[in-house]
Order: C-alpha cells, then sequence, then structure tokens
C-alpha cells in the first residue's frame, strides 16, 4: 500500500477525527474540511477553537480516518496554524463543503491547521496489523 491507498480511504470515510493535546488534557473531533496540498493535510477550524489552543502549546497532531468496515488510516505530525489569506482562500476553494460554515474566508475567526506528516499507518486487511507507509 502506499500514499495514494491512505487518500482513497480518507475520500471514501469523508470525516476525519484529529487528536490534540496541550499535555494535560486531550481532545479528539470531527473534522471535515480538509484537503492535501503536496505533502501537507490542511484542515479547516475556527481561531477559537480548544483544538487551536492545544497545538499552540504542542503542536502535534494525529488524524484518523475510518471507514464502515473498520479500515483505517492514522496521519501522524507537527502542526503549524495559518492566518495567512491565500492560503485560507486555497482551502476554502478546494473544499467546497466549507461555504456552508465559512461566509469569508479572509475572516479572522477561520484558520488552517497544516499537518506534515511524520508517521502514517493503516489498518486494511483482517489481520488487523498496522502497515507503516513510506511519505512522499
Amino acid at each position: 500500500m502506499n500514499m495514494e491507498t491512505v487518500k482513497e480511504l480518507m475520500r471514501q470515510a469523508g470525516w476525519g477525527f484529529l487528536a490534540t493535546s496541550d499535555g494535560e488534557k486531550v481532545g479528539v473531533r470531527p473534522m471535515g474540511g480538509w484537503a492535501w496540498f503536496g505533502s501537507q493535510l490542511w484542515c479547516a477550524t475556527a481561531a477559537d477553537s480548544d483544538k487551536v489552543a492545544q497545538l499552540r502549546k504542542v503542536p502535534y497532531a494525529e488524524y484518523c480516518f475510518c471507514d464502515a468496515e473498520g479500515r483505517h488510516t492514522r496521519i501522524a505530525g507537527k502542526c503549524t496554524i495559518s492566518t495567512d489569506n491565500a492560503e485560507k482562500l486555497k482551502l476554502f476553494q478546494a473544499v467546497p463543503q466549507l461555504k456552508n460554515y465559512i461566509s469569508d474566508p479572509a475572516s479572522p475567526e477561520y484558520e488552517v491547521i497544516k499537518l506534515t506528516p511524520q508517521r502514517v499507518r493503516i489498518m486494511a486487511g483482517t489481520d488487523l496489523q498496522y502497515e507503516e507507509i513510506k511519505i512522499n
């Protein structure tokens, strides 16, 4: 398997779960406004969210996507928060559903989490074993 297999599973699942921590508390939440740009996984978020506060303290997260059969992928890595209007617009244009939540992509209430994968695993077989995926 490879990154294309991972991305196809993500497309099929649609929504993923993003886990963050501030070193004391952990948060996991469903996230749907995501897209790949090069080797980074970007996702939309509200500037005042708990995840942004946690990522400012501990800039590392893990994203998990799971389908109805239990096949899943885990993507973990360092994160940065972007307030750059060009990057916000790029994600806004790439993910049509964001128009349901964000009226103005230049709004300071909207930010982008940019995750650079350091570890990608997939469990897609019946043996319940993770396969490490080479990061492109």
